[in-house]
């Protein structure tokens, strides 16, 4: 058996400060990009370990890898082998030295000869250690987790131990930037230096140093937040450029992202979102940065908003685990469906919203988008695990939405079928589960409300003066004063459709909006005593259920017609909105089309929405959990198909 080859070629990215025009220059930080085994690597500025003393080796840069006690038998092979098909970050190229956890004492001789057919340099922290095969003493280096490392000089001289950073291009374009976590819990920029398009490459780290982290539920899960959660040491443009440039740098990171990395997960970067987490469309609206690209079918599909690089990443990417985004209108539910992914947009104060940009804080709530079904269900039960409890059963009632009845013939041949099946679930052996088809909420409403009034036509302007009056009046007045004074008394630019909707905001008076609260509020209690019961056993008395998207297909070469539009009105998708409500968006199927772009045969995505109760979040988690077991829904593909 030959040595494991390895090539290994570097770029370096320096940070220099200086000080008065006659002071000395110095770095202050050194970051660098390599190639190990033709892939892609960064080094972050930060070692994870300074070694005392100066290590002297070949390379200059030495990838290696900590190896656990291996019991039972079990070689360095397998375990490699178990590693790669695990982690994209662990290669043979990290295999050039090892240390070992356990005691050279402990190691058998078919361990000890297979490093020495594969020229392996063992790394020892006791500079006595006696070894029948090449060594390098490395002082504390006991104290390293197994998994992948690189050593390397730091920014003073000094050996170093840094954490690789796995390089992805993301083909869909749907980041702003990578991020890496510095110790003192701030935030870097991943600054890799290689060819691409106008898309960042994505550092990662290797899930094999979070294998044994079980005191930390969601240890090792990829996530990318939208760019309006702010993150420590990082700038957020909430999809603005005026806004990216006049507030820089934020100094902290807000509760809601801070619980995911408490729990274990690691944030990869920050991804596109409409502007101001409003309103825009791909083609007509996208004017300050170009909008992100569905995978789905012919590539050229209106991806949604506003978290539109959350649902456009979580379907493209594999190496992507949870992509997180918010929700007041319709902006977790949009690019979920468009996408083909589990989304949900959780009731109002699921998770706190601080140091995020709120755009209505009655509404706005805090969600996220992933392709399992079983992790969906998992993340969820530990993002809101301090908002939410479960329930020992299933509602039993189905409330069909009259929205059905507009459904493509293909489509509806999907919806029935996950009915039927979601029916003899929750019936088990018994009938009595009742499908209520036909259901409408306006007629509902009409004899339950004591209104007097259509909902229609009562909430017909609640949605947009809530979202327009506050965020024209908390985020556009400031931004616009802000700006002013640092760009000699100039207006930002404002992309077409948020300008046009805070221009309605600013035409609302104070007595608008309160009035518009009250219809809300109305709307709410009119849900939780005559729509979506509570109940002791299951939460919710029922589950409403209408499509969210049947298949259709927008493309985003369509330029928007007419001028931009205010976004008046009442449909299915206002009643979690305004209700407060938790919804979550399942991919149940998909549909053929035929795309004038690829001209041949697509696969557009059919995904159905479940309404319930407030609060009864956990339900419908359980649900989803459930009826993955059952297989009655699956994990869907990244790429062209979700199936």
């Amino acid at each position: 058996m030959g040595a494991w080859k390895t090539v290994l070629r570097i770029w370096t990215t320096a940070s220099v400060v200086c000080g008065s025009a006659f002071s000395k220059a110095f770095v202050a930080s050194v970051s660098r990009t390599i190639i190990l085994d033709e892939a892609p690597y960064y080094l972050p500025a930060e070692p994870v370990l300074v070694l005392p003393g100066l290590v002297s080796f070949d390379t200059g840069i030495l990838p290696f890898t900590v190896l656990p006690s291996l019991g039972g038998g079990k070689s360095i092979q397998a375990l490699s082998d178990d590693w790669t098909a695990i982690d994209d970050v662990f290669s043979n190229g990290f295999m050039q030295a090892v240390m070992f956890q356990q005691p050279f004492s402990t190691l058998s001789q078919s361990m000890i000869g297979f490093l020495r057919d594969q020229a392996v340099t063992v790394l020892t922290n006791n500079a006595s250690s006696s070894f029948s095969i090449p060594t390098l003493h490395l002082p504390g280096i006991d104290s390293l987790a197994p998994g992948p490392y690189v050593l390397a000089p730091d920014q003073t001289g000094k050996s170093a131990v840094y954490t690789p950073l796995r390089l992805h291009f993301d083909p869909s374009q749907s980041f702003y930037k990578s991020t890496t976590r510095k110790s003192d819990g701030s935030f870097d920029v991943v600054s890799a230096s290689l060819d691409t398009d106008s898309s960042p490459y994505i550092g990662v780290p290797s899930r094999i140093y979070d294998l044994d982290a079980k005191e930390k539920p969601l240890a090792g899960l990829r996530v990318s937040v939208k760019d309006i959660y702010f993150l420590k040491g990082i700038a957020a443009s909430a999809g603005n450029r005026a806004f990216y440039t006049t507030y820089g740098v934020r100094n902290v990171t807000g509760p809601a992202v801070s619980r995911l990395l408490d729990l274990g997960a690691h944030v990869v970067g920050t991804t596109k979102t409409v502007q101001f987490a409003n309103g825009d469309r791909a083609t007509g609206d996208w004017v300050d940065y170009h909008a992100s690209f569905c995978p789905r079918a012919d590539g050229n599909r209106e991806p949604s908003g506003s978290s539109t690089g959350a649902g456009t990443s979580i379907s493209t990417l594999d190496w992507l685990d949870i992509s997180i985004g918010t929700d007041t209108g319709g902006s977790i539910r949009g690019p979920a469906s468009a996408n083909g992914v589990y989304g949900i947009r959780p009731s109002v104060g699921a998770i706190s919203l601080d140091d995020v940009l709120p755009l209505s804080p009655v509404m706005d709530t805090g969600g996220y988008m992933s392709r399992s079904p079983k992790l969906f269900s998992k993340f969820g039960k530990e993002w809101y695990a301090e908002t939410f409890q479960s329930y020992p059963s299933f509602p039993k009632t189905l409330l069909m939405s009259t929205d059905f009845d507009f459904v493509s013939g293909p489509a509806i041949d999907v919806y029935n079928d996950f009915v039927n099946k979601l029916q003899e679930f929750l019936g088990g052996n018994s009938s009595g589960v009742n499908v209520t088809r036909e259901f409408s909420i306006s007629a509902l409403w009409n004899q339950t409300s004591g209104v007097g009034m259509p909902v229609q036509s009562f909430a017909n302007a609640t949605y947009p003066t809530l979202i327009a009056f506050y965020q024209w009046n908390n985020v556009g007045v400031p931004l616009f004063k802000d700006y002013a004074a640092l760009n000699g008394g100039r207006n930002p630019h404002i992309n077409p459709q948020v300008r046009f909707r805070w221009e309605f905001g600013e035409s609302q008076g104070i007595e608008d909006y309160n009035r518009e609260l009250e219809r809300r509020e109305t709307y709410e209690n009119w849900t939780m005593s005559n729509f979506l019961l509570p109940d002791a056993e299951s939460c919710s008395e029922s589950i409403y259920m209408y499509p969210y998207n049947a298949g259709t297909y927008s493309s985003r070469e369509d330029y928007t017609s007419g001028n931009p539009a205010i976004p008046f009105g009442f449909s299915s998708s206002r009643a979690s909105n305004l209700g407060r409500l938790p919804e979550v968006v399942i991919p149940i199927g998909q549909i053929p089309f035929n795309s004038t772009i690829s001209g041949i045969e697509e696969q557009l995505p059919v995904s159905i929405s479940l309404v319930a109760s407030r609060n009864c979040d956990f339900m419908l988690l359980d649900l989803v959990d459930k009826l993955a077991d059952e297989r009655i829904v699956r994990e869907v593909k990244t790429g062209r198909t979700a199936f």
